[in-house]
């Protein structure tokens, strides 16, 4: 039982750190934050609101409340990378994911202002991103919930599985909505 809860907690897998720097694994994990916000447009398009309510497993995030994730995560992920580019290894402030589904922005059907956020950070975040050196990249926060520093390149994989992770998500949940019956496309 526990490794089926596993398997749709992390349809991808967990992910790994990967510490030593590869700067063409690095400009990939830049193209898949680069074209993320298309394709979690792509992934959602033609849901209606009754779907957004909809969840990959019991327990887990419905749809919209991913999307509403999504938003606040990257937006934190970007501020990290500015502070860890422009301080010596920054402590970064840490938030509760479950804390913030319970605000009533997370909880809206309506992911229209938080697909316009991610749409912006993640262009002006990969702007950014395509200017760093491999010095830049091997700079380091500290990640006080994981009590370790963490590198920027290791930062960018990150969040590059994170868009995979709940992407899938939304496609398991998507399978269900079809599964049931409740939707034909």
């Amino acid at each position: 039982m526990e490794n089926e809860l596993d398997n749709l907690k992390f349809p991808i897998g967990k992910y790994k750190a990967i510490l030593d720097f590869n700067f063409s694994r690095t400009v990939e994990d830049i193209k898949t934050l680069e074209s993320f916000s298309g394709d979690l447009r792509e992934c959602v398009k033609g849901l209606d609101k009754t779907d957004f309510k909809k969840s990959y497993r019991d327990g887990g995030m419905n749809i919209a409340q991913i999307i509403h994730h999504f938003c606040d995560t990257h937006t934190y992920a970007f501020l990290r990378t500015k502070h860890t580019l422009l301080e010596e290894n920054p402590s970064v402030k840490m938030y509760e994911v479950a804390e913030f589904l319970t605000t009533p922005d997370s909880n809206v059907l309506d992911i229209k202002d938080s697909l316009n956020v991610i749409e912006g950070i993640h262009a002006k975040w990969v702007s950014l991103l395509k200017t760093l050196s491999e010095e830049d990249f091997n700079k380091t926060y500290y990640h006080s919930f994981r009590d370790k520093n963490i590198i920027l390149h290791e930062h960018v994989g990150m969040y590059a599985w994170h868009t995979k992770h709940h992407i899938e998500h939304i496609k398991m949940a998507k399978k269900n909505i079809k599964q049931k019956g409740k939707r034909t496309k």
